[in-house]
């Protein structure tokens, strides 16, 4: 379903409109007895590898036999995505019937935000689809975002945290840390991804104060094997052997984070097993995360719109793609205008031989033209595309068979390119 139909159906504030807090979507749960405290559930914050460490946890548990619910966001293309049962998007016809059911408990003229609609929204579909686990991805921070009224999740986990959202969350990683560490709740263990030393202390501050187990993912014991004939990353883990679909070098590190969530719930006497741990991993797919759409030439869709995650898309290019004589990197690229813009134009220039600038689907947006003309200026040759389909056609006139098109940056345009290349 597209926003534009589902928004026009919802109580909803002006667009746009974020207000930070919990006791607007507790009111809005309040209406329906709060069946997000009835719903075992994991939730993940974090900066990067989020939705992909949530993704491979929901997979696994579902290859256990359970029933499990996953909310994500953003969406690529259609809202449905952002709410899954079993891998498979919710339909209109499940989502259609909270929408009914909400506005029908809802006070006249109560008005909630996009997000806390949308997260409400998924709660009651959960419910009526009576799933085993939900699988809960913070939206923005943590301490202050919509799913963190989730009173006693089975366990909490924060994967990388990196500076983004600044201009809300803080400048600096500690600050950023201990608002994704505000999902942190009372004696409920906590998997922790490696950080940096100031974001880990304020994790770890936190984590005191609640008196809380945590369980720190540790790098060293893990061990890439390379990648095998039918294209899987093979890697172990403690000793034992695992394959992922994905592709990224810096997704084995989720996957490991996934294995510890899992081993957590295990210790906490859910039946999960190490078959259903290896199958899920490997059938773990998730659009936009270093996703190869295409071959002869390869095309990459990647929703890398910050610092660490262009840096990681970097450290996969050259890992997949390295410099060779007569092969060209293309890209298409497309930013808002108030990320990073020109630490990560800096960075990207050197990989791509020419880049095609987009504006994004968003009020966001950065216009193509100044992401052209910073490109020149760090260097680059660009060319703006006037629209997704223009910006293709560009790219493909300059690809040969042995090439490469990466397409990257915010999720408000790679998803409308990615359904393009899929349609043919």
């Amino acid at each position: 379903m597209q926003y534009e139909d589902l928004s026009a159906k919802l109580p909803l504030q002006e667009a746009g409109k974020m207000v930070l807090g919990l006791d607007s979507v507790r009111q809005l749960m309040g209406h329906f007895d709060h069946p997000e405290n009835s719903l075992p559930t994991i939730h993940i914050a974090g900066t990067n590898g989020k939705g992909s460490t949530a993704k491979m946890t929901a997979t696994i548990l579902q290859e256990a036999g359970y029933k499990v619910g996953l909310y994500t966001s953003p969406s690529l293309v259609d809202f449905n995505e952002r709410i899954q049962i079993n891998g498979i998007n919710v339909s209109d016809e499940q989502l259609m019937a909270q929408v009914d059911r909400m506005n029908q408990n809802l006070g006249s003229g109560e008005l909630y935000t996009e997000f806390e609609i949308f997260t409400g929204l998924a709660w009651l579909v959960f419910q009526a689809e009576a799933v085993d686990f939900v699988v809960l991805e913070v939206g923005l921070g943590g301490r202050l975002d919509a799913t963190n009224i989730v009173e006693k999740p089975l366990v909490t986990a924060i994967t990388k945290v990196a500076l983004d959202h600044q201009h809300i969350l803080g400048d600096t990683l500690g600050e950023i840390a201990g608002e994704k560490a505000g999902i942190i709740k009372e004696g409920v263990p906590l998997i922790l991804y490696p950080q940096a030393v100031e974001a880990e202390a304020a994790i770890l501050a936190q984590a005191t104060t609640k008196h809380v187990t945590v369980t720190q993912l540790n790098a060293n014991e893990i061990i890439k094997l390379g990648i095998t004939s039918d294209g899987f990353q093979a890697f172990t883990y403690k000793g034992k052997t695992y394959q992922l679909c994905l592709m990224a070098p810096y997704q084995i590190n989720n996957a490991a984070l996934a294995l510890e969530i899992i081993a957590n719930l295990e210790s906490q006497g859910i039946l999960i097993g190490d078959q259903a741990k290896r199958d899920g991993l490997a059938k773990t797919l998730w659009p936009a995360r270093f996703e190869r759409v295409a071959q002869k030439p390869d095309i990459i869709i990647d929703g890398s719109h910050n610092m660490d995650g262009i840096l990681t898309l970097k450290e996969a290019i050259e890992s997949y793609y390295p410099t060779r004589v007569g092969q060209k990197r293309i890209a298409i690229l497309g930013m808002l205008a108030d990320k990073d813009v020109a630490h990560i134009v800096a960075t990207v220039v050197p990989l791509f031989d020419q880049m095609i600038t987009l504006t994004p689907h968003s009020h966001r947006a950065l216009p193509a033209s100044e992401l052209a003309a910073l490109i020149e200026a760090n260097g680059g040759r660009a060319q703006v595309a006037s629209s997704d389909s223009e910006a293709l056609t560009l790219a493909q006139a300059k690809l040969d068979e042995q090439d490469m098109l990466c397409v990257f940056g915010s999720f408000y345009f790679v998803g409308y390119l990615r359904k393009q290349i899929l349609q043919g």
